[in-house]
């Protein structure tokens, strides 16, 4: 046993040392490396940065290592990069979640809201604000009370400050609360909701009274399921490394909404005289994946113009929307803001709104 910790010991500095000339030779004079020397001078410190640089571009095995590490920190402490919290039975969250707002966001997020149902009612156009409540405020039991109990706050507060400013909004968290005993209504990896979380806070629109229902009768049809790695993921390990630590893909089956009677066009489109509902929001309701303009549709009985963005948050889709010449010409009679709370807390230069309100 002696002998065999003996070479051990002297075998793993040899390897290491193996390993940082082979990494210099392809570095430097590979096939697939970059050649040449570090640029600068050593004084100002350029020829290292330069060197560093080389070294960050060119390291063979790097995005192997990274993932490694990450998977071994994972396992090791329940940790993750930057950018991901780890709760219990591998749920991962946005570190977004774990930031409340502080008074200026608040004051800024419900300025922005006021803004935007002024400007549309001058257009003779309704706004509904659908909140969406944390996903770690729904699974706070999770490992993460505290910071649960932080998201119920949030949402509360911005409620109650919507409707002190008199801005129609609908209280979803009490659908998603109820409804995750019976399914998922977030998914495990992954900062969305489910479309079964989708289709709960469809509902509590269509029951809260403040979009008028329609009456066509929308067929749900599935679509293919479909079965990905959460976006979370990234910030722990790499995909195909993730299986192996236990955070399995996500699977989900969405569905569309079809209406067996007529086709018909958006309420933007050349041509129609048709007026109704436009849905502006994030990812949440932009990735077809999730199903909540179907949802949206069945539940309320009537066709919905979906102008969600994917990676701009919830501000910036609206902005767009209110700068958009159509609008002047053919408005909409109710506009539905899908707005997850976690965005209160990110700085506006993160959501790209460079602005003071809406004024892109």
């Amino acid at each position: 046993m002696q002998t065999l910790l003996f070479a051990i010991r002297h075998a793993l500095p040899a390897l290491f040392l193996g390993y940082a000339a082979f990494v210099n030779v392809e570095i430097f004079l590979g096939d697939d490396g970059l050649g040449g020397a570090p640029e600068g001078d050593i004084v100002t410190g350029a020829r290292a940065d330069s060197l560093n640089g080389l070294y960050a571009a060119a390291l063979p095995h790097r995005g192997t290592a990274v993932s490694l590490i990450g998977a071994g920190r994972y396992l090791l402490v329940g940790e993750g990069r930057d950018g991901v919290t780890v709760g219990a039975d591998d749920w991962l969250f946005t570190d977004e979640e774990m930031i409340p707002a502080d008074a200026g966001q608040f004051d800024r997020a419900l300025a922005q809201a006021e803004e935007a149902r002024d400007r549309l009612a001058a257009h003779g156009t309704d706004l509904v604000v659908v909140p969406v409540p944390a996903k770690v405020d729904v699974y706070r039991d999770a490992g993460l009370p505290q910071a649960g109990a932080a998201m119920e706050a949030q949402y509360a507060a911005f409620r109650a400050g919507l409707a002190a400013r008199g801005i129609a909004s609908v209280d979803t968290r009490p659908a998603l609360v109820e409804a995750r005993g019976e399914a998922p209504v977030f998914l495990t990896s992954d900062t969305h909701w489910t479309p079964e979380g989708a289709r709960r806070v469809a509902a509590a629109v269509a029951a809260s009274g403040h979009v008028p229902r329609g009456d066509t009768a929308f067929e749900k049809t599935p679509a293919r399921p479909e079965e990905f790695v959460g976006d979370l993921v990234s910030f722990v390990t790499s995909d195909a490394v993730a299986p192996l630590v236990g955070i399995a893909p996500e699977r989900v089956t969405p569905y569309v909404a079809e209406d067996p009677d007529a086709a018909r066009g958006g309420i933007f489109a050349e041509g129609s005289d048709a007026i109704g509902a436009a849905l502006v929001g994030t990812s949440y309701s932009a990735n077809e994946n999730w199903s909540f303009v179907p949802a949206l549709k069945i539940a309320l009985g009537r066709d919905i113009l979906n102008l969600a963005q994917e990676g701009r948050g919830p501000v910036a889709p609206m902005r767009d929307l209110l700068t958009d010449p159509a609008l002047g010409r053919e408005a909409p009679d109710v506009v539905i803001w899908e707005y997850p709370v976690r965005y209160l807390g990110v700085p506006a230069e993160a959501e790209g709104d460079d602005t003071e309100i809406l004024h892109g």
